[in-house]
């Protein structure tokens, strides 16, 4: 399971910096491409069933369960 973060980034950083496993990747090493920062699947746990530190912080309101 991950998150997504969807067109709505604003590449503001906040996510990247409080994920507790280093899941959240910069747009320069989004592999789609894309001009957003990306969840790396294989890395987000969804803090293991606690409050998402990504959702949590995001002002842009871009992240999103699947």
């Amino acid at each position: 399971m991950a998150v997504f973060i969807n067109e709505e980034c604003i590449n503001c950083a906040a996510c990247a910096d409080e994920c507790p496993n280093m899941a959240i990747v910069d747009n320069d090493k989004n592999p789609s491409g894309a001009d957003i920062f990306f969840v790396l699947e294989n890395k987000c746990t969804e803090c293991d069933g606690g409050e998402m530190a990504c959702i949590s912080v995001c002002p842009s309101d871009a992240i999103h369960k699947r």
